[in-house]
């Protein structure tokens, strides 16, 4: 129960972590500063980590909301699309993770200097963000609920 509750901490590391490691990415091919995508890459290792804490407690999370079941109800629309785009991202930024240490052990030079990951740390920034917003918005519509009722 204590790391449902915690949800909400877990889940702000791996969303700011994503964003900086966009910008690091970004920054670093502009520049041509190695150094940044390096750091970048392990921004991302790190919140990799972060997310998968955060999917665990977001998961212990949905079954409290999913046991009273007259608040599921209300917020099943927001619910739903908060959990499918959370645990996709966690997919996903597995997968990108995974790929860039294939890639940085293998020292493909088409991935250390090319655009291929400062543009897919900008799509997960995105999509992170976009997941954020809607957990902050199911947060607001359970609240909504308790006040209501």
């Amino acid at each position: 129960m204590l790391m449902a509750e915690l949800h909400p901490f877990f889940v702000h590391f791996p969303i700011a972590i994503l964003v900086v490691a966009s910008v690091f990415d970004v920054y670093g091919v502009v520049r041509g500063i190695q150094q940044h995508t390096r750091t970048a890459y392990a921004l991302q290792l790190m919140a990799g980590v972060a997310a998968i804490l955060a999917a665990i407690s977001g998961n212990l999370a949905e079954t409290l909301v999913v046991g009273q079941e007259l608040l599921h109800l209300g917020v099943v629309e927001s619910f739903d699309k908060h959990i499918s785009l959370g645990n996709a991202m966690i997919w996903i930024i597995i997968l990108v993770v995974v790929v860039r240490t294939f890639t940085v052990l293998e020292k493909k030079k088409w991935a250390l200097k090319g655009w291929v990951f400062p543009s897919l740390s900008v799509a997960l920034a995105l999509l992170i963000l976009i997941t954020g917003l809607l957990g902050g918005a199911l947060s607001h519509e359970i609240l909504q609920f308790f006040i209501n009722n």
